[in-house]
């Protein structure tokens, strides 16, 4: 009879040591479902914030979908883009390209186009439509593929074709007055 109370006990060890055992499988997973559940509701968070912040950006207009519109600086007189810069009506005129951002310089040149009677012709620098012919180094040609100016420049069109260019405001100042 002492083995069977013996074979008990240690049946009873054995459940025990069992129970113990399963009870310790339980809290893994348990705490494996809970970081899972952690990474999704974070997943879902980071999402949710992604799409808000893309909604409102849209809203307020600063992600455009589609083409872009395209505008042209109309607060200038006699504006012109790099595809147009010597297919102008006069047979001869300046066209000035630099930056419209830059108020300092804007101003200069509007003193100086105000006193200046002949034809000239503005082009904005900064705008996308003339990123085509605006580079970091001024290479005069009249094949408007390759033109490239630089801010500012002062272009000098005879017939059609580009006759003479300035490039620093000194030499444009200069230009400018002497005509």
């Amino acid at each position: 009879m002492a083995k069977k109370i013996m074979s008990k006990k240690e049946m009873l060890k054995e459940q025990e040591r069992l129970k113990k055992e399963k009870r310790m499988l339980q809290e893994d997973i348990k705490k494996e479902d809970l970081i899972k559940s952690l990474v999704v509701i974070t997943i879902g968070v980071l999402v949710f914030l992604g799409i808000a912040y893309l909604g409102m950006n849209i809203i307020k207009g600063n992600i455009k979908f589609g083409k872009e519109d395209i505008q042209i600086d109309d607060t200038v007189e006699n504006g012109v883009i790099c595809g147009t810069l010597l297919t102008q009506e006069a047979s001869e005129y300046y066209v000035l390209a630099y930056s419209f951002n830059d108020a300092d310089t804007k101003k200069l040149y509007s003193a100086v186009l105000s006193m200046y009677q002949g034809t000239i012709y503005q082009l904005n620098t900064d705008s996308g439509l003339n990123k085509t012919c605006v580079g970091e180094k001024l290479v005069i040609n009249n094949d408007i593929t390759k033109l490239q100016l630089t801010s500012p420049t002062l272009l000098h069109v005879k017939a059609g074709k580009i006759d003479k260019s300035y490039n620093t405001q000194q030499d444009i100042m200069t230009a400018l007055s002497s005509n």
